[in-house]
């Protein structure tokens, strides 16, 4: 006998993207931790969050564990955390990231 297999979604069709600015709390860094990187041999992926603070433009608002794949067009897979942070010191605000939640192990 044979199975029929179920297709799977592909997690790209997964993706969100969302514009988010924080106010007056100075920099990103101040209201989102953002953890992982290269040197962890991981994706970076958003820590604990200041979602009081934070207004999300357009999009829904990034959760806890989700794994940063852009900011504002930039790919940031590959990069390490200090690099990641450089790139969002970089934009000003609103900026807008692409995320994807992360799949089970």
């Amino acid at each position: 006998m044979s199975r029929t297999l179920k297709k799977k979604k592909h997690w790209s069709s997964k993706v969100q993207e969302c514009a988010v600015s924080w106010g007056s709390l100075g920099e990103f860094g101040n209201v989102v931790e953002v953890l992982g990187g290269a040197e962890h041999g991981e994706f970076p992926y958003l820590g604990q969050m200041k979602l009081d603070v934070m207004v999300c433009h357009v999009g829904r608002m990034p959760y806890f564990g989700d794994v940063l794949l852009e900011i504002n067009g930039t790919p940031i897979s590959g990069l390490t955390n200090r690099d990641t942070h450089a790139v969002i010191r970089h934009f000003r605000e609103p900026i807008r990231l692409k995320t994807v939640k992360p799949g089970a192990s």
